[in-house]
């Protein structure tokens, strides 16, 4: 071996070694705040680990450090990436409905306990959630389609007057009330395409 092939070889068995442990350090760091553990789980979904993206949330979940208030933020960030994870990975849909479905429900009860005075958006993202499972369920989409109605009906109720006022600033409201009904139109507009019972039934 020639002394310009034994360089070349050190370089990049050192580079290798660099990369591997950075690597290692990389997957086995666990997020410190809800900042990191946020930041993490976008680079683990858009990766297509959507496993390993769930358990960071859940292990944080578990974590004394955090802010349980923002419980129901983070059962919404698993529903958003079980249904990227039913998107992308079809052999796994139902598992990924589901599980997306049970942290809705959890993100729900945590709101209704928690009886909100100020104004908030749970419910738009929680009927969001149902919507999509509608819109990826093979036989349930009718149950999540009334799931979507109810909770769009319901947040829509609770925004009231043209502007809302917080930290100072007065933000106009008629975009947010447009945007829910526009979601809400499209939840019956589809509901009635899948043939389902009128409001007020489930199928």
């Amino acid at each position: 071996m020639t002394f310009a092939s034994k360089v070349s070889l050190s370089i990049f068995l050192v580079t290798s070694l660099g990369f591997g442990t950075w690597l290692i350090r990389h997957e086995l760091h666990r997020p410190q705040n809800e900042r990191e553990v946020i930041e993490r789980t976008i680079e683990l979904t858009r990766e297509g680990r959507h496993d390993k993206a769930i358990q960071v949330v859940q292990t944080w979940i578990s974590d004394p450090r955090r802010d349980v208030s923002h419980d129901g933020l983070l059962h919404d960030e698993i529903a958003v990436i079980c249904i990227a994870k039913a998107f992308h990975r079809p052999t796994r849909k139902s598992e990924a409905i589901r599980q997306a479905e049970i942290n809705l429900e959890k993100e729900l009860d945590l709101y209704n306990k928690e009886n909100a005075t100020s104004l908030r958006l749970d419910l738009f993202e929680i009927g969001r959630g149902h919507e999509l499972l509608g819109d990826l369920s093979d036989k349930d989409k009718c149950m999540y389609y009334e799931m979507a109605k109810e909770e769009l009906d319901r947040q829509s109720s609770l925004i009231q007057g043209d502007f809302y006022v917080a930290d100072g600033g007065k933000f106009p409201l008629a975009p947010v009330r447009r945007d829910i009904n526009k979601h809400l139109d499209a939840v019956k507009e589809k509901s009635s395409k899948a043939g389902c019972p009128s409001a007020g039934k489930k199928s």
